[in-house]
């Protein structure tokens, strides 16, 4: 028998439907396996089993009526301790925020309640988002499922923990500068990144000079897309929301249909020198495997200015904005690296952020024209396996004992553009390390290509299937919670 946790958000939705399922049995049978199971992981920063419990049973009596049912109908999600959810503490994994309860959903949020779905809790971020591996004074460290002395990335850690480890199908994300690509593939998941704006992100203080995306993480492309299909379509209070399609993903009965004649742009570097082996072999199996069904590859750039430092000094500038007057005050309760990031950007003087400006512009048009004579950019989603859970931010990225650089340029180089360009981009799982640990590959494409992505997505879903890999710790101690 399978059990609760081991089935996809489009199966469980149908049996709840179908009255095979209860809303209260899956919710409870979660809940128990998150307090059995996290303490190992750390991937909740809060967990709400009351409230979880008392909206699984309103689920149920909707089906009992024969209400309209939503798409998320009695489904347990979780959601970033960066994206506000009334009457749940938000607390940006930050002192500064423990007490932060807001009165009102983010839109996503509220559209995910709308359609049934189920809040079981808030998951675990470093302070205020600000790197790319999930640790904070407030929550210590959310390791990976896979090996429990790594880090699961981040900044979206502690979701995608949560998917791999079977705390509920869905997870909502947030994606910056590769937040939900990273630790989809440090933890052997889905993970979306839509265009700018393809999800609502109104809470945002700059919305127009906005980097982060809401997004999806999913154990399988179908579950990603209906989560995103949920969350996405345009809101007056987002600009960048009002520019895309309203029309939801869709997935095709043939999955290898998409691949035919698909034309492929294939950079297994950016800027990094190095590439882990395993990964380099991995990456380029899974683009053989894309061609041997019909894909083609086209040729790439020689070379591209992909703009990090730019990147970084509009990200330090909009972090300084928001939260630059709290170091007086918190500064001895913040994490490090948070103080080092809040300080590097109150120090930037005006002329380096003049010249970042029209910067994202110029990256803007270089990466569209990538897709000039090509449907899809594929590059890995990092460099290397996950480094130790203890990595700090500001240290180099260490590979057999020699320091190759910092992070930005030697370990998540290729998620970082796609962020100020503004383009739709996604990791999937593609193997596996000599030791154990998940890689992921980056599928990028135009603005507005999110059905192009995970069309290809699901293609690489039938040709080298990872929903049932799960990590061993995902097993443990009888790992029940139901069955069906």
């Amino acid at each position: 028998m399978t059990e609760f946790w081991q089935k996809p958000a489009t199966e469980l939705a149908a049996a709840i439907r179908g009255k095979a399922l209860s809303s209260r049995e899956l919710v409870s049978a979660t809940l128990d396996r998150i307090e059995r199971l996290n303490g190992d992981t750390n991937a909740f920063a809060l967990v709400d089993a009351e409230g979880a419990l008392k909206a699984a049973d309103a689920a149920d009596t909707a089906v009992a009526r024969g209400d309209d049912l939503g798409a998320l109908h009695g489904l347990p999600v979780t959601v970033k301790d960066l994206v506000p959810t009334a009457g749940m503490r938000t607390a940006l994994a930050s002192y500064i925020f423990a007490d932060n309860v807001p009165a009102q959903d983010a839109e996503a949020v509220a559209r995910i309640r709308k359609a049934g779905g189920i809040i079981l809790g808030k998951t675990t971020t470093p302070e205020l988002g600000h790197k790319v591996l999930t640790d904070s004074p407030m929550h210590g460290i959310t390791r990976n499922p896979w090996a429990l002395d790594r880090t699961c990335g981040g900044s979206s850690g502690g979701a995608a923990v949560g998917v791999a480890m079977g705390f509920g199908p869905l997870a909502v994300s947030t994606d910056g500068a590769g937040s939900g690509r990273i630790p989809a593939a440090c933890c052997g998941i889905v993970g979306l990144k839509p265009t700018v704006g393809g999800v609502p992100h109104e809470t945002s203080p700059d919305l127009f000079g906005n980097l982060t995306c809401l997004g999806s993480m999913a154990r399988t492309v179908e579950d990603t897309v209906l989560l995103h299909n949920v969350m996405a379509g345009p809101d007056a209070r987002d600009p960048w929301s009002l520019g895309g399609s309203a029309t939801p993903l869709s997935l095709a009965g043939d999955p290898l249909s998409i691949l035919k004649g698909l034309k492929i742009r294939w950079m297994p570097r950016m800027v990094n020198d190095y590439l882990d082996p395993d990964i380099e072999a991995h990456t380029a199996k899974a683009v053989g495997a894309m061609t041997d069904a019909g894909a083609r590859l086209v040729d790439k750039p020689a070379s591209l200015d992909w703009s990090l430092e730019s990147a970084l000094v509009l990200m330090r500038g909009y972090q300084a904005a928001r939260f630059g007057q709290v170091l007086e005050k918190w500064r001895d309760r913040m994490d490090p690296t948070m103080v080092s990031a809040l300080e590097e950007g109150l120090a930037q003087d005006i002329g380096t952020l003049q010249k970042a400006l029209p910067e994202r512009t110029a990256l803007y048009r270089r990466v569209q024209a990538i897709f000039d004579h090509a449907d899809i950019l594929v590059t890995p989603t990092i460099a290397a396996p996950p480094p130790p859970a203890t990595q700090r931010a500001d240290e180099p990225l260490v590979i057999d004992g020699k320091p190759l650089g910092p992070l930005r340029r030697t370990w998540y180089c290729y998620t970082i553009p796609f962020n100020p360009s503004g383009n739709p981009a996604m990791s999937v799982p593609c193997g596996f390390t000599r030791d154990g640990l998940p890689i992921g590959l980056q599928i990028v494409g135009p603005w507005h290509a999110e059905q192009r992505l995970v069309a290809v997505a699901a293609a690489l879903q039938a040709l080298m299937p990872w929903q049932g890999n799960w990590p061993a710790l995902a097993g443990a101690a009888g790992a029940s919670g139901g069955s069906a």
